[in-house]
């Protein structure tokens, strides 16, 4: 009898270790390593929180016990052409598009809305109804970029005449200087690339029309490959949900853009300096 006792007594030693392996290991936070691309004031190294979409991406995860790792690229293309091949991870702050579909898992939740608009220089008068209005035009375009449906297809129908450049500080370069008449981005974006890339008297000549082309939803975006990519995208959006329904996402936002517009000023006033 004492024998078989000490047995169960072992045995529930056992059997307790290994319940409690398992609950460290289930306590144990994922990780993820993402990458991200100079895109002020939503993503970049140099800007309070890594920028508005790193803080919320960073907050949603850390609320569903993910930690991330964020790798910064040099280009926005190199981004999320690696996330498509295979090269890194995930990316955030992208959208839907068919070839993108083809490749990536998507959250459900989408992180922000992006209000693209054209941007041209002052003076200008280039009214439109539909984009089809606007054949006559040179247009920019950013390598990897997409604005929205009707722009991609006639874009490819031949119907715009679109410039592609490898960034978006070289397409405000050219409409500046005349060799394109409008450029596409994001609002926010957009104003924000002028204040860093443009010397005042620049700035002054570069506008942006209040007609949106489109508001555009993104999101979170994984490889298809990715070990444990749907455990991890039902991670970020309850992490995302809870932010929400909290009211702390709202008050994330407001203090991220707070401290950006802080970090703005401050750096402007540096350059006016003499």
């Amino acid at each position: 009898m004492r024998m078989l006792f000490g047995r169960l007594l072992v045995l529930f030693a056992a059997l307790t270790a290994v319940a409690a392996l398992h609950a460290a290991e289930s306590d144990a936070p994922l990780k993820i390593k993402l990458t991200a691309h100079e895109y002020p004031p939503f993503m970049s190294e140099k800007l309070p929180y890594g920028g508005l979409l790193t803080r919320i991406v960073r907050e949603a995860f850390k609320a569903a016990n993910v930690e991330v790792e964020i790798e910064s690229l040099s280009s926005n293309n190199r981004v999320i052409t690696g996330v498509m091949v295979g090269l890194y991870d995930g990316a955030y702050g992208w959208a839907h598009s068919p070839e993108r579909d083809r490749k990536l898992h998507y959250s459900k939740s989408s992180i922000f809305t992006f209000r693209m608009v054209f941007f041209q220089r002052r003076g200008m008068e280039i009214p439109w109804e539909s984009l089809s209005d606007l054949g006559r035009y040179q247009i920019g375009a950013t390598l990897g970029n997409h604005y929205s449906e009707e722009f991609s297809l006639l874009h490819a129908q031949r119907k715009l005449k679109v410039q592609e450049a490898s960034s978006d500080r070289n397409n405000m370069r050219k409409l500046l200087l005349g060799r394109i008449d409008l450029f596409p981005m994001e609002e926010e974006a957009g104003q924000m690339l002028i204040l860093q890339s443009l010397k005042p008297a620049e700035q002054a000549n570069i506008t942006f029309q209040a007609k949106p082309i489109a508001l555009i939803p993104t999101y979170l975006v994984l490889r298809r490959d990715l070990p444990n990519a749907a455990e991890l995208l039902e991670r970020f959006d309850q992490g995302y949900k809870q932010l929400s329904d909290s009211g702390q996402l709202a008050r994330i936002l407001g203090e991220t853009r707070k401290a950006l517009v802080a970090a703005a000023q401050h750096s402007q006033n540096k350059r006016n300096q003499p």
